[in-house]
């Protein structure tokens, strides 16, 4: 396929992913071979994630809880309302029903946990954040408040152990840390080290169009030395509840990353758009080995493909979470051997993960390094891979 041609198709194929997804394809039947093995060096239990065993947390509704001013709300939704209300034991007698009735809901734990402390029982709220923090959706989050707990209950260790827990699992709000109350007796400490910043640009595109974009730095970035760089879709600029950064961020810095973020493959033309992208961070850091790694997920993945396809020499790796390409011929796929094609997708999430075996399969075909990783119990947006799943990934490819 031409440049001009695959940047045509790029350039309507996002409209039409979303369409196919809303239209939901959830009555696809899940192919039933099996998925190849994860190609990653993963040691089972290192994370809390193992592509082949763990199951992600099933979300239910919780029962309506039996309540003499309210009987149809949930007992979750009352011990929140509780909580905001500064009722805290209203709060933990309706998170204790919570965890009851939804004993796999990590949002019931963490505010069973919440609700206790705020009622001035720590090792309580230590039990209930521990159990809280294994559950992916709201592991960041969890240790956070759990790294507050200890600190309130004098176990300074405990809490600089988990602060930095918190923070590989994707839990970057600096100036939380630097004003909470509770992490005051810590903040002395020479263990207690803040998030890295993320740092915010905006350039100017060829056709005049302004795309902002965010660099996480590896932690004691050296200009002097390459690094490899990450490309990953996004607002590009500062937001509250970045979800996208939780698969990167404070855990790529960690590992000696440079992790950028920019909505480049949602552009009307995201070949251009993303090339250009490339342009400006190479010269700003050095690239190790003058090539990128490429994220895309959902409807960015699609361009992303296009992207690989149109500048392969530019491209050490290219990730779907999940994704596969559209309008794409053979001959343009099969340009994609000189990089690593690795797949992510949850088999709870039907049509993405047929559609990503399908694709899989086809560049196998080809004879393109292509892996595939099925996460067992996994929806769309992969939240078992936040907090580090993803970095350790990775640095398994570079």
């Amino acid at each position: 396929m031409t440049r001009s041609r695959l940047q045509l198709t790029c350039a309507v194929l996002c409209a039409a992913l979303l369409a196919a997804h809303s239209a939901g394809a959830q009555g696809l039947k899940v192919p039933e071979s099996k998925p190849a093995s994860s190609p990653f060096s993963m040691e089972k239990g290192k994370t809390g994630f193992d592509s082949t065993e763990t199951q992600a947390p099933n979300a239910k509704t919780p029962a309506p809880a039996t309540s003499k001013n309210n009987a149809q709300k949930p007992a979750l939704i009352q011990a929140e309302d509780a909580l905001e209300a500064n009722r805290p034991k209203d709060a933990v007698n309706f998170a204790v029903q919570a965890v009851k009735e939804e004993p796999e809901s990590g949002h019931a734990w963490f505010t069973l946990a919440r609700a206790q402390q705020a009622a001035g029982n720590l090792p309580a709220a230590i039990a209930a954040g521990q159990k809280a923090s294994t559950f992916p959706s709201v592991r960041a989050s969890s240790l956070y408040n759990l790294a507050c707990v200890y600190a309130m209950h004098g176990e300074k260790d405990e809490a600089i152990t988990t602060l930095n827990s918190a923070k590989l699992a994707g839990f970057a709000d600096r100036d939380q840390m630097m004003k909470d109350p509770d992490l005051a007796s810590v903040r002395t400490d020479k263990r207690f080290v803040l998030p890295g910043e993320c740092n915010y640009f905006t350039m100017k595109l060829k056709d005049g169009t302004d795309l902002p974009f965010c660099v996480w730095l590896p932690n004691d970035y050296d200009p002097a030395k390459a690094y490899p760089v990450l490309v990953a879709p996004g607002q590009g600029k500062k937001i509250k509840d970045n979800w996208g950064g939780l698969f990167w961020g404070e855990d790529t810095s960690e590992r000696g990353w440079i992790a950028v973020e920019s909505p480049a493959l949602m552009l009307a033309d995201p070949i251009g758009a993303t090339g250009q992208l490339f342009d400006e961070i190479a010269r700003r850091y050095k690239v190790e080995n003058n090539q990128f790694h490429l994220l895309g997920y959902g409807p960015s993945s699609a361009p992303a493909f296009g992207v690989a396809a149109v500048m392969p020499e530019r491209i050490r790796s290219l990730w779907l979470m999940p994704g596969f390409p559209v309008g794409i011929k053979d001959e343009g796929l099969a340009r994609m051997k000189p990089m690593r094609v690795c797949f992510v997708v949850g088999d709870a999430d039907p049509y993405w993960y047929q559609e990503s075996m399908v694709a899989y399969r086809k560049l196998k075909t080809l004879g393109v390094d292509a892996y595939i990783e099925v996460v067992r119990g996994g929806d769309h947006l992969l939240q078992g891979m936040f907090g580090g799943e993803l970095a350790e990934r990775l640095s398994n490819v570079r």
